[in-house]
């Protein structure tokens, strides 16, 4: 039986602590940050709990230790969720690294330090076995709560994140918990000799171990019936007033679709991915998808593109339906996504709409298609995937392309000057792979403001154009083929400045450091 709560609390730690960064993610994104504070509250948590353990062990006895701890545990572990809706929002305004590590400080520190005080009580309780192989006892526990982190993470992380959700996850993970630790109720007290003040010590305490633990468990109980009821189902109308069509947690996202003001709105946890037009659903709401028609501008002949990211499908539909010669592939690696984009934002699915489901650079490495222009929209505002912004990854896009074929890809950041440094690493980086490079801030020709954050859209490209030459295929409407709104005035965004890069890194795949690059928000 020892063996088994051992296990049980053993999985219910890394299971926590893999859901603890998806959680977070909704308010604080998903960098390298959020990961980084969890594990260190999460190891800090541990190194406490064990010390407590072995205090209380010594102390008050194992056996009788045990079944209160795992109650508590569980009781922390169902209250995370109410708990995270009212420390999230707080927590978002003092940006991802101090906001990260006070949620995660918040919201998991308790349950960890519970969960980790098991493994020093249930060694102190096997040894009471007998001194002669404390050795193999406590390294064969500790192989077992090893066992069950395992178990704990792959489950998780594979199958019950999808499957149940988040926050029913963690309360029925709180919920297992109440019932070891009813379970535990049925362990033997360790007989070991002790001074007499000892001793009474241990009568008192377990005389109260029994009704702490129903009353810790009732309450765990309880509470997480409330979890599930009231705080775990999806909310009919989001913080935005939206109505919530859809909500799934997958192995990548929160996935949200919600309808209002006359759009339809994708979400990726807290990154708004697609707003289209109910009226018309080609027309995007969101604007920076537009502007990577303005590749067609540096490739008019273009037969075959490639989009690495599907969100709702913005520019995927828009290619497929403006241009009938044109030929659109689009990669995504949430199969999730994909159902999504088809069943509530109209993705077409023909030969000339193909969609594969794979990670959008291995798709790259391994495919034997040729394209004239490479979309990459798969950047967020908080975090970007560093290994599609590589200059090993360029090089590798660059190869699938046809001659003077178009690179063209969306970046959240300033122009110049405080908070620049992302566009100016990645521009960099591209400009050592391509002769042209050409940048369009959305809506800097009318403000002129180069340290507002903004889409950046960089066309990347050996084809030789002059800036007139381009500008006039743009005022043409690349002789009258884009039928995109406002497609002309897209040349007054044209960014001619000099941008200065001594100051920033060119990404590579031995460095990228694109979270430290984002500007805090």
């Amino acid at each position: 039986m020892l063996r088994f709560i051992v296990f049980a609390c053993g999985a219910a730690l890394m299971g926590l602590e893999m859901v603890a960064a998806r959680v977070l993610a909704p308010y604080l994104g998903n960098s390298i940050y959020v990961w980084g504070a969890v594990i260190s509250v999460v190891m800090v948590a541990l190194s406490i709990g064990y010390a407590l353990g072995g205090q209380l062990a010594d102390r008050f006895g194992a056996a009788r230790s045990l079944p209160p701890v795992i109650a508590a545990a569980g009781l922390a572990t169902v209250a995370a969720p109410a708990l995270a809706g009212a420390v999230l929002p707080a927590a978002a305004e003092l940006g991802p690294r101090a906001g990260s590590l006070a949620a995660a400080a918040a919201i998991y520190f308790v349950p960890s330090l519970l969960l980790a005080m098991v493994s020093p009580l249930g060694v102190r309780l096997a040894a009471s076995a007998g001194m002669a192989h404390l050795g193999r006892t406590a390294g064969n526990l500790y192989a077992v709560s090893t066992a069950g982190s395992i178990v704990g993470t792959l489950a998780t992380s594979f199958w019950l994140i999808p499957a149940l959700s988040l926050e029913p996850l963690v309360t029925w993970t709180g919920l297992t918990l109440v019932g070891v630790a009813l379970l535990a109720l049925r362990l033997k007290a360790e007989q070991t000799p002790e001074a007499p003040t000892a001793s009474l010590a241990r009568a008192r305490f377990a005389r109260l171990a029994l009704p702490v633990t129903l009353g810790l468990a009732l309450a765990g109980a309880t509470l997480g019936g409330f979890v599930l009821w009231r705080v775990a189902p999806a909310p009919a109308v989001n913080a935005e007033g939206e109505t919530v069509l859809f909500r799934a947690d997958t192995q990548y996202h929160r996935i949200t679709v919600t309808e209002g003001d006359g759009a339809r709105h994708l979400r990726f946890d807290r990154s708004h991915q697609s707003a289209l037009d109910l009226d018309d659903p080609f027309e995007s709401r969101i604007r920076y998808p537009d502007y990577m028609h303005l590749a067609l501008a540096l490739k008019p002949d273009a037969k075959r593109v490639l989009v690495l990211g599907l969100g709702g499908g913005a520019i995927t539909k828009r290619f497929w339906r403006d241009y009938p010669s044109v030929t659109v592939d689009s990669v995504e690696i949430d199969p999730v996504v994909v159902e999504v984009a088809r069943k509530y934002f109209w993705l077409p699915e023909d030969e000339r709409s193909r969609v594969f489901v794979q990670d959008a650079r291995r798709y790259v490495q391994t495919t034997g298609e040729r394209y004239d222009i490479v979309i990459v929209d798969a950047y967020y505002s908080d975090s970007l995937p560093f290994h599609l912004t590589t200059e090993e990854f360029l090089r590798e896009v660059k190869g699938i392309m046809t001659p003077d074929g178009v690179l063209a890809y969306n970046v959240i950041s300033r122009v110049d000057g405080d908070g620049s440094d992302l566009f100016r690493s990645m521009y960099r980086t591209a400009t050592g792979v391509w002769d042209e490079v050409w940048a369009f801030p959305l809506g800097i020709g009318k403000d002129g403001d180069e340290r507002t954050r903004r889409n950046i859209i960089v066309l990347a490209t050996d084809a030789h154009l002059s800036e007139p030459e381009l500008r006039g295929r743009i005022a043409s409407r690349v002789d009258g083929v884009v039928t995109i709104g406002g497609f002309p005035e897209m040349a007054d965004d044209l960014y001619t400045d000099p941008v200065p890069v001594a100051d920033v890194p060119v990404l590579t795949d031995s460095h990228a450091p694109t979270d430290s690059l984002i500007e805090v928000q």
